[in-house]
């Protein structure tokens, strides 16, 4: 439904109806649409969460987002999903995205408490924030021609991008040794 109209243009009645449950129903269950997005990510994030939990405690913490997103790269089920037919957003799309995004920055923050419990909290939130906005610069360059690749192509384009900024970030914004 989101691929096929924007999920911007995507409504809880719309989903109630696929489901065929009540609008009431719909919100028994979902605050809105934006959490009908993360439940859908939640299994694929479980696995990059599980990956980051079985790196080594010692290790830099952005070392490790590296490491457990090349063992677990962001699939299809996460970059395709929910990508518009067309590149244009609108400002409903786009306030939709940000509360989308926010709820994985709060969920990452999370697991890298749990990964470093003692870690100062300043520096979890901050790490986190950081990934995200990378996360949203690098969806920002490949959606323009994520359209026109194919699924496999597009995805590792994405994956490929996001490794690249985030080993960006860890040489300290210089060009990182191969």
């Amino acid at each position: 439904l989101g691929r096929q109209r924007g999920l911007e243009n995507v409504t809880a009645d719309d989903i109630a109806d696929r489901a065929g449950v009540s609008r009431r129903t719909f919100f028994n269950y979902f605050t809105g649409i934006e959490s009908v997005v993360a439940a859908g990510l939640a299994m694929p994030l479980q696995r990059i969460a599980d990956a980051l939990r079985a790196r080594p405690h010692e290790e830099d913490p952005l070392t490790a987002i590296i490491a457990a997103l090349r063992a677990e790269p962001l699939g299809a089920d996460i970059l395709l999903g929910w990508l518009p037919a067309a590149p244009k957003i609108s400002l409903r799309g786009r306030e939709l995205q940000l509360r989308v995004w926010q709820h994985h920055e709060d969920w990452l923050v999370g697991v890298l408490q749990e990964r470093v419990p003692d870690g100062d909290d300043l520096r979890m939130r901050s790490l986190a924030a950081a990934v995200m906005s990378m996360f949203e610069t690098v969806v920002h360059t490949w959606l323009p021609t994520a359209v026109e690749l194919p699924p496999d192509e597009a995805v590792a384009s994405f994956n490929d991008t996001l490794l690249r900024v985030l080993r960006y970030a860890e040489a300290g914004w210089r060009e990182p040794a191969p």
